[in-house]
């Protein structure tokens, strides 16, 4: 080729790059800019996209012309599965069109692809338990891309460590989520009185794509054997009239962790089933508060708490 029949020089470059860090398989967007040292219109010519390997991931064409350049649209590209660093070219070949003849430009950009996020969610979880019993909590796992996590076994680790219960996670997503893939655990409840907090755990998925493992903690008291029930009804000193969502709550005077909470209903009543013994008592409102602190349990009892701004009353009756 002589000097004269040089072509024009090109000059390539991504003007909208992908994020510095993608998920692996993830789209990726990006935009390609052409301009040519005559200020040629470029339409209708072509931009690869080179991967890491050197093939050809999308081939596209120039579409609009600004100002001196030539630009693709905003076009999409998969993200590698594997994580790690790549480098990828965007490459303007040599182009001969109408006897008008352009060179090869190129330029790379680099992107980190990162396995796949999850995040873990425990719910349900009771405050406390029967020694020696069983109780259930819910679990459920999410993707940061939304894959689908159906049927990842998910484990339960006791505070030594030890493995006490497995789930699998179910085909459907918990309600009103896009990927919360989720399985309630029925547990075996600890052998001694005393508060815990015990690990769920989803090891590193068996997936295409590279998930990261994942875990959460759930706290809860193990106590004696419910044997009494205590039924509590607030209402106001002055007008009687139930007081609603009171919260209610019996902690053992000897405290080894466990304590029982409610919140009265529309008819200011609240029912807790505790082992018997000996507990303080604390009632409470927005306005009011109420502490008895010291309450005798040895079966079925009502407790009427009157509350009022100035002071607070209240009875007893067994039964």
């Amino acid at each position: 080729m002589t000097t004269e029949d040089k072509g024009h020089e090109t000059t390539t470059s991504v003007v909208e790059a992908p994020p510095a860090e993608v998920d692996g398989n993830a789209d990726m967007a990006l935009r390609v800019e052409v301009s040519c040292s005559s200020a040629c219109d470029l339409w209708g010519r072509t931009v690869k996209i080179i991967d890491q390997d050197g093939t050809v991931a999308k081939e596209v064409a120039l579409v609009s012309f600004d100002d001196g350049a030539s630009s693709t649209d905003e076009l999409l590209v998969k993200a590698p599965f594997e994580p790690g660093e790549y480098t990828w070219t965007a490459l303007f070949p040599l182009q001969d069109q109408e006897g008008e003849l352009h060179e090869e430009s190129s330029t790379s950009f680099t992107f980190t692809v990162k396995g796949h996020a999850t995040n873990m969610r425990i719910w349900d979880t009771p405050s406390s338990v029967a020694v020696g019993g069983k109780f259930g909590v819910k679990v459920g796992v999410e993707c940061s891309s939304e894959c689908s996590l159906a049927g990842q076994e998910v484990e339960v680790l006791d505070h030594s460590g030890a493995s006490v219960a497995t789930g699998t996670l179910g085909e459907e997503p918990w309600p009103e989520t896009a990927a919360l893939y989720w399985t309630e655990i029925e547990i075996a409840a600890p052998s001694a009185e005393g508060r815990y907090r015990w690990q769920v755990r989803l090891p590193e998925p068996d997936l295409e794509v590279p998930h990261g493992e994942v875990s959460g903690t759930f706290a809860f008291a193990a106590a004696k054997q419910a044997e009494c029930v205590v039924t509590i009804e607030v209402a106001a000193k002055d007008t009687e009239t139930p007081i609603e969502k009171a919260r209610v709550r019996l902690r053992p005077q000897r405290y080894r962790g466990s304590q029982y909470m409610a919140q009265t209903n529309e008819d200011g009543v609240a029912r807790l089933e505790v082992p018997a013994g000996t507990y303080q008592l604390y009632v409470w409102s927005e306005e009011h508060e109420k502490v008895v602190p010291s309450l005798k349990v040895e079966g079925d009892l009502t407790i009427k708490a009157e509350l009022s701004e100035e002071l607070s009353s209240w009875r007893s009756l067994s039964r």
